[in-house]
């Protein structure tokens, strides 16, 4: 079993071989903007640092992109509660005031504090997927009325001649178990922002467990530019690529998809952004993530901020029917047909929401609708005996009339030619 890892860090967090999280990234620069006097803006030419607290103060291009102004209309996530099964999340973040429920640590012997996070991943999907508005920053997350439950699986901890920030990565165990701690404390969407290629049956009881309550997974698809060059191809995905979750696949800024950083495969369901991503960061201010490049882990949260608007807007569906409304609206070519590289299309969070179910829209099936049953062919009578013309009638009347023309042709014919011997004689 080998978690997707990403090799290298930047010295934002130290080096580190991440053992876990699909597209764990690495921090990049922001767009440049005026400054705060207590927040400096991230600066294009610098690297978001942990000790530095900074502001992006640009807007987030995801607005837009995703049309979330129309989407909050609708819905901005409130009631809905969504578990971030990851290193912990940076309570002290300013995007996080009055955002998150109490979570729990699945990691180790459980001590660790899921609302500490010395990694920072944990961190941006949360900030991603509900980071509330602040005073000179950009950053904004899909569903800024959401709940955030941190649910730490994994950290960063010192150990003898490494650096403080060094991670202990997840395991399945510890990652099932955050599913199911999620599940059992009243999550409605539940983030698991990396992918596994072992332990199937560990992450099927507890997908299907959480499922059985009320609870989406959704997750990475994995990311190529991160992961293990040894692992064989095809791979597999889970949690993602199981009954009852969603897997994600990451696109860049202009929506275009990267095989230089993204899997495809018939386990990719839907896809979102994943370049350039604007988020809290564990400074206490923002970054921006992956600048060069599109993380599955930030594409799974935007979906996952989608998932929460869906929840929000309608609470008496069930999971596969909040799947469905992402599934069934996201943006694609042909809308019958789903491809190994962005699944059913990219996500559209209004689309999702305004969507009418009447069981006859093509591409994914309906939960909520059976399956037309396809209808027999209608039994057809070959007959040997010849068809009744429909020109009869008129053929029948053009034939006595020809017929009738010849005799009286012949007949003048005939009183011709004897008047003329008469004549003769």
């Amino acid at each position: 079993m080998r978690m997707r890892i990403a090799r290298t860090v930047a010295a934002a967090l130290g080096s580190a071989a991440l053992l876990g999280a699909a597209g764990l990234a690495v921090p990049s620069a922001a767009a440049e903007g005026g400054a705060s006097a207590s927040s400096p803006v991230v600066d294009a030419r610098q690297q978001c640092t942990p000790d530095d607290r900074a502001f992006v103060s640009s807007s987030s291009y995801l607005v837009e992109r995703l049309g979330l102004e129309a989407a909050w209309e609708f819905s901005r996530g409130q009631g809905v509660t969504v578990a971030v099964v990851d290193s912990g999340i940076d309570a002290d973040n300013v995007h996080f005031a009055d955002a998150l429920v109490s979570g729990g640590s699945t990691f180790g012997d459980g001590s660790a504090r899921p609302d500490d996070d010395l990694f920072g991943h944990g961190t941006a999907v949360a900030g991603i997927i509900a980071a509330r508005m602040v005073d000179g920053s950009g950053v904004v997350g899909i569903a800024p009325a959401a709940k955030i439950m941190p649910v730490r699986a994994f950290e960063s901890a010192p150990e003898d001649g490494q650096s403080s920030r060094d991670v202990v990565g997840p395991s399945a165990q510890s990652v099932a178990a955050g599913i199911r701690f999620a599940a059992d404390n009243g999550a409605q969407i539940i983030n698991v922002s990396l992918s596994d290629d072992g332990s199937v049956d560990l992450y099927a009881d507890a997908v299907n467990y959480a499922h059985a309550r009320g609870s989406l997974v959704i997750a990475s698809a994995g990311n190529r530019n991160t992961a293990d060059s040894n692992l064989p191809d095809p791979v597999n995905f889970y949690p993602g690529e199981l009954a009852g979750a969603l897997a994600v696949a990451a696109v860049l800024k202009d929506g275009s998809w990267s095989a230089d950083s993204s899997y495809a495969g018939a386990h990719v369901d839907i896809a979102a952004p994943g370049q350039s991503m604007p988020s809290a960061y564990i400074s206490g201010g923002d970054c921006v993530f992956n600048g060069d490049s599109a993380s599955s882990s930030y594409a799974t949260a935007v979906v996952s901020g989608a998932a929460a608007l869906v929840a929000a807007r309608y609470p008496d569906e069930t999971p596969d029917q909040w799947a469905f409304r992402l599934t069934q609206s996201a943006m694609r070519v042909a809308p019958s047909e789903a491809s190994d590289t962005v699944g059913w299309g990219e996500v559209r969070p209004a689309e999702a929401l305004a969507l009418v179910d009447d069981g006859t829209l093509p591409g994914p099936p309906s939960p909520a609708f059976a399956a037309p049953e396809p209808k027999p062919e209608e039994p057809r009578t070959v007959s040997v005996e010849p068809g009744a013309d429909p020109l009869g009638p008129a053929r029948e009347i053009v034939g006595w009339g020809f017929g009738a023309a010849a005799t009286i042709s012949v007949v003048v014919l005939l009183l011709a030619r004897g008047r003329t011997r008469r004549l003769r004689a």
